[in-house]
């Protein structure tokens, strides 16, 4: 039988056993290149499997759609839900499935001191999840995760203060401190550090905490369309001019607007948009290099479908630097 090449087999390695543990198998050379310049999968509005329609809308709506789900929930809150989900799976589901950037936003509501997720209408509280990814994380010693807060919603200092010493609490030594430059944060060097959680916070609030990683260390740009081309020519060239030493976000989805939710009301995330632009995001990121100034952080809704195939495209990109090590 003729044998197959190194990488090759490296990557049939990866692909077929279980994704749950990819960090931990991955190839000793690829260990050793700063995680910037890795191809990581993660998901859009990670905790959108805990909304739920007999939740009320939440303060990222604008005042009219709060208005329609407060006297019309009958009618708009089914509506709501089915634009809002953007992921099937619990999060140890997700993690099993190889995601490792986790996309998250938060927001207070009247008459508690919790904190809930929320896109569109409030989902759960979000002590749970956070738990759930810190043990995780305790059986899954080589992996590491990142943690983007990306929008407050009704918060105040008191909330801040309240969801950073929550953070602190349950992830504890797992984070990893801020740094200016990346060159040093390998795989390898997290291990041997015993971090094991980016937390990036997209506030001011972030700075007066060593372990809060600011926005401008961490670029995401939203590409805002519903159309596939767009959508691909946005990807090209938001990568082309990244920074070489900085991380980066690909968020390879579309995004509907009130406007194009009202013609199609009878429409749903999933159905409407994403089955549309699958295809062609995969065969995207298939024909990108990571590296330094390639892919790093890419992310995309309902990322368990066909059994993870969006985990496995992004993961097996890695494979190409093994040509240049």
């Amino acid at each position: 039988m003729e044998d197959k090449g190194k990488g090759e087999n490296i990557a049939d390695a990866i692909l077929n056993d279980d994704l749950e543990f990819w960090m931990t198998r991955f190839p000793v050379p690829l260990k050793n290149i700063p995680i910037i310049h890795l191809a990581i999968p993660g998901s859009h509005d990670t905790m959108t499997y805990t909304i739920d329609r007999h939740n009320d809308v939440g303060p990222d709506e604008p005042a009219f759609i709060r208005t329609l789900g407060r006297y019309c929930s009958f009618v708009a809150k089914p509506i709501i839900l089915n634009w809002s989900i953007t992921q099937c799976d619990d999060i140890k589901q997700q993690l099993n499935g190889g995601i490792r950037y986790l996309d998250l936003r938060v927001a207070t509501k009247p008459g508690t001191n919790n904190i809930y997720f929320l896109h569109g209408l409030y989902g759960a509280e979000i002590s749970k999840s956070l738990l759930d990814v810190a043990n995780w994380l305790s059986s899954h010693t080589n992996e590491i995760v990142i943690l983007d807060f990306q929008h407050f919603y009704a918060f105040k200092e008191v909330d801040h203060q309240r969801l950073i010493d929550k953070i602190t609490q349950i992830f504890r030594r797992k984070l990893c401190p801020v740094s200016s430059r990346f060159h040093h944060i390998t795989l390898q060097w997290l291990v041997l550090k015993r971090y094991q959680v980016f937390v990036i916070y997209r506030n001011i609030y972030a700075r007066n905490y060593a372990n809060l990683w600011p926005s401008g260390l961490w670029r995401t740009v939203w590409p805002n369309t519903v159309r596939v081309d767009e959508l691909i020519n946005f990807l090209n060239i938001e990568l082309q001019s990244r920074s070489l030493d900085t991380a980066f976000i690909s968020q390879c989805l579309l995004t509907p607007d009130t406007l194009y939710v009202m013609k199609h009301l009878c429409g749903t995330l999933q159905r409407d948009l994403v089955s549309r632009c699958q295809k062609e995001i995969l065969s995207w990121i298939s024909q990108k290099y990571p590296g330094r100034g390639g892919l790093n952080i890419v992310i995309a809704d309902f990322v368990s479908d066909n059994n993870f195939l969006f985990s496995k495209t992004v993961i097996q990109s890695n494979m190409k630097l093994l040509q240049l090590v």
